[in-house]
Formats: structure tokens, sequence, C-alpha cells
């Protein structure tokens, strides 16, 4: 029963989850938004039909625009006019061909002066006995086309569906194996230094009252803050990212450690010198088992937060890697793409932790040492 509990619940959590972020973006998602359109109808019988509709699809305006050279400077006033007050961002115009007669050469010389935000669309439409209408249905379907959908968080589908988009291309493997490889690099140098280090600090004194003051100072600066410093010593890349990460880890490693060591049993200390456990003997028999249990935790902490830095890392100097796939997602305006990253982060986040917890778990089984 414990066993079912224990998948049950976590799934009903990530259910409650996903419908929650669904309801937030369909609560806060605006509305999308059209455009004021100016359209014309074709020329006929030497005039024109121009239609302003407004971002609700209403008509503003209907006006005949003569196309006659005689009028052409009287009627470009009328049309600057109108685009002067009503301020469109698009223009339907009738084909080439159906816009002869001079309605494109107005038109043109009427949005010179009004024109720079002004998108220009031919679309064909079947002439009607109402140019009035002919000109609506062509700006209807301007508007239509070009309806503004703004930028907003994407939901839980849509950013399943980039993700599913990314990993059948296979370009989310490569991301995925790239900050893997980073993070293991990173990590495993942070344990294998920060643990010797640890367990020598809690040892000795002299050791300890030497580097931690170092230690100290250098601990709480930010991993990021190491960013600048990292590129121009090791000129990004790689190296940079990987140096980032280990320096994330080293420091809880370390630390955490040296406490565990400075905190051993005083009677397991003095029962070992008894014996005449000293040196590597001690360290093997006395000092690693009653400290695994802080050791093991500290690891824990540690790959947490080499995880978390290496998509900060990798938003740097990088062209792989789920940090870097964050960064050109945002750059290109996909936030699906965006959202999908941060899923895959989560995910790989919450098995790093899960096997992690198992090693944790199976280690003190081992040693008999877990409280149950």
């Amino acid at each position: 029963m414990e066993r079912i509990g224990g998948v049950v619940l976590p799934v009903v959590g990530i259910a409650a989850f996903l419908l929650a972020w669904q309801g937030v973006v369909c609560a806060t998602r605006p509305a999308s938004v059209q455009r004021v359109t100016l359209a014309f109808s074709a020329a006929r019988d030497g005039t024109a039909s121009a239609v302003v509709l407004d971002a609700r699809g209403d008509s503003l305006l209907c006006e005949r625009l003569s196309l006659d050279s005689t009028a052409t400077e009287s009627e470009a006033a009328r049309l600057r006019t109108w685009i002067g007050t009503y301020q469109p961002t698009l223009v339907g115009m009738p084909p080439s061909d159906a816009a002869s007669g001079g309605l494109r050469s107005l038109a043109d010389r009427a949005r010179r002066e009004f024109g720079g935000g002004m998108e220009e669309i031919e679309v064909a439409s079947p002439p009607g006995d109402d140019p009035c209408l002919e000109a609506t249905r062509r700006a209807t379907f301007v508007q239509q086309a070009r309806i503004l959908r703004p930028a907003w968080l994407p939901g839980p589908l849509e950013a399943f569906r980039a993700l599913a988009a990314m990993a059948q291309t296979g370009e989310l493997l490569r991301h995925v194996v790239a900050s893997v490889f980073r993070v293991a690099t990173g990590f495993t140098l942070a344990v294998v230094l920060g643990i010797p280090l640890g367990l020598a600090l809690g040892s000795f004194a002299w050791l300890n009252a030497l580097a931690n003051a170092v230690i100290q100072m250098l601990r709480p600066i930010s991993p990021i803050a190491w960013l600048p410093v990292a590129t121009l010593a090791l000129g990004g890349g790689d190296l940079a990212a990987i140096f980032l990460i280990f320096l994330a880890s080293f420091f809880p490693v370390t630390v955490s450690t040296a406490a565990a060591v400075a905190t051993i049993d005083l009677k397991y200390r003095r029962s070992a010198m008894n014996f005449g456990v000293r040196g590597v003997d001690f360290a093997r028999r006395v000092m690693v088992p009653a400290t695994l249990p802080a050791i093991l935790t500290s690891m824990r902490i540690g790959v947490g937060i080499a995880w978390l830095v290496v998509v900060a890392a990798e938003m740097l100097g990088v062209e792989s890697g789920l940090g870097y796939l964050v960064l050109d997602a945002r750059n290109q305006l996909r936030y699906d793409r965006v959202a999908a990253a941060m899923i895959v982060i989560g995910a790989i986040g919450f098995l790093i932790d899960f096997v992690v917890r198992r090693f944790e778990r199976a280690e003190l089984d081992r040693r008999g040492m877990r409280q149950r």
C-alpha cells in the first residue's frame, strides 16, 4: 500500500500542477488583437472605393475616390487625411492588374507621408456590383490574416508539442547529453577533491585554521559571478562551464565533510586510539563510516546546485546544452520551446535527485546505518 501511495501521490501532484499551469495561462492570456485596416476595391470606370475597418472589424469609412488625373491632388489629400486620422497599419490592395487606372500611384502618393508602419498586402477578390462591399471583403480578409496573437505563456499542450518535435529531430538529445556531460565532469571533480580536503580540514586544526577563512570568503560568491572570470581565464566553452559547476558543488561537499569530521563522537576517536588505529586505517575504519551520512547528503545538495548552475553557465560561450536551448528559444520568441526545455531540466533534476537518494539509501543499508 505504501509503495502504491508513493507512485500515485506524485502522479496526482504533477497532474494538479499541470492543471494549475493551464488555468493560469487561460486566465491571464490577453485576447488576440486585430489591426486597423485600409483596403481598396479594384479600379472601375475611373473610380475605386476605400474602406477603413477598426480593430473590432467595424467599418469606419467607405468613400469613393476619383482616379481622374485632374483630381489626383485633391483625392491624395483626402486619402492622407483618412490615413492620418485612423492610423491603419495594414493596407489591402487589389492585384496589380486590377489596380490600374491610377489607384496604385494614388495610394503610394498618400502613403509616402504616413506609410512607415503600414504593411501592404495584395488580395484577389471577385469584383461585385458594390465596390464598397468588395473593399470591405478585402479589408476583412487582410485583417483576419494578420491578426496579432500576443506572445504569452505557453500552455502544457504547446510545451509538450514543442518537446516532442525537438525529441523527434534529435535536437533535444544533443542538448541533454551536453548538459549531463558537463555536470558529471564538474561534480566528479568536486567530489574527488572536496571529500579528501574536507576530511583533512576536519582532522587537522592547524589546516582548518589556515584554509577556513579563504573557503568562507569564496563560498558565498555566487557561481554566476564567476562567469566573466571563467570566460576570460578559460575562453568560455566547455571548460568554463565545467569550472563553474565544479565551484558550485565543491564548497558544499568540502564544508559539510569537514563539519561532519569535526563532530565525530569523541568516544570513537578514543576507542580507535586505544586499539592503535591511526592514520589511513583510522580514516577508513572510523572517520569515513561516521561521516558517511553527512557526506552523502552533501553530495545530494552539491549535485542539485550543479544542475542549477549548468543552465546559467551554458548561456554564455557554448552552443549546446539545455541552458543554451533556453537562451536560443527566447531569442527566437519561441516560448513553447523555453517551457519544453524547463520541463526537461526539471525532469532530469528530479531523476538525478532520485538516483542519488537511492544510492544514499543503499550505501547506508549496506553499512547498517540507516534509521528505520
